[in-house]
């Protein structure tokens, strides 16, 4: 996850977006942590083309572990192994429900392959 992408979560979290899970949401309204990072390229009048829109934010690399991985940090030990961060954000969102601004903030730091 590059740093426009942990801005766009922050912003969210401070404009007072609703967050929801499983599903994108609409722009302007209820939004999930990729639904925030997908409305923000429509809103700024990305063009979608066969690369996909997650590479804007970095978001096409092999995913690190999720950071509630092999732990019990918080009451949460996960064993859920993903394939890219794209995958990690929805993770997160849906399955540990952390916010956007915990997104942004516990997002871990990208792996070498």
């Amino acid at each position: 996850m590059n740093q426009e992408a942990r801005d766009k979560l922050v912003e969210a979290e401070l404009q007072g977006v609703k967050q929801i899970r499983g599903q994108l949401g609409e722009q302007g309204k209820a939004q999930c942590a990729m639904g925030v990072l997908f409305y923000a390229l429509v809103s700024r009048g990305y063009v979608f083309t066969r690369k996909s829109w997650v590479a804007e934010y970095g978001l096409d690399k092999h995913a690190p572990a999720c950071p509630f991985m092999d732990t019990e940090l918080e009451n949460r030990e996960c064993l859920t192994l993903l394939v890219n961060e794209a995958q990690l954000v929805v993770h997160l969102n849906d399955d540990h429900e952390l916010s956007f601004l915990d997104i942004a903030r516990k997002f871990p730091e990208p792996i070498d392959v």
